[in-house]
């Protein structure tokens, strides 16, 4: 259970890494927004809108996982069960088959992208954007495959 809790610990530095990664995104693209291309002030609206919808979104699924591991870290009870779930093969096998790891990593390195490109030129913020929403589909296509075959 010590190599669990370590590992949680790890998770947990990679998670406030990322935390500080969008954070620094967001500074970095507004502090671009100045120096950007004129854009027609409908699709800048509309660009802000959903670069702060998507920076919420991600701070609140990375928040979620460091409470969610800090509260299992110091409850033997919730480090338990969140140990059991971890171990269960058949989410393993669904996880590892879908490639799920290597999509959710570029599901984020796509948004954050489309967070800063998003201040600099309209067309790279909707293709990084598009290109995002198409991952999400088929990591979420391959889970619901894999789930209902295994």
């Amino acid at each position: 259970m010590e190599k669990f809790k370590e590992k949680l610990e790890l998770q947990l530095r990679i998670q406030a890494a990322k935390l500080l990664c969008a954070g620094g995104a967001i500074s970095i693209g507004y502090g671009l927004a100045e120096a950007s291309f004129p854009q027609s002030i409908h699709i800048q609206s509309f660009i802000s809108g959903v670069q702060f919808g998507m920076m919420i979104g991600l701070f609140g699924v990375l928040f979620f996982y460091v409470v969610r591991n800090l509260r299992a870290i110091r409850n033997p009870e919730r480090l338990r069960k969140l140990y059991i779930s971890e171990i269960d093969e058949r989410k393993q096998f669904i996880r590892q088959n879908s490639g799920t790891a290597a999509m959710e990593f570029i599901i984020y390195c796509f948004a954050v992208g489309a967070v800063v490109a998003g201040n600099i030129n309209a067309t790279v913020f909707f293709t990084l954007l598009g290109a995002c929403f198409f991952v999400i589909c088929v990591m979420g296509a391959l889970k619901l495959y894999y789930k209902n075959k295994f």
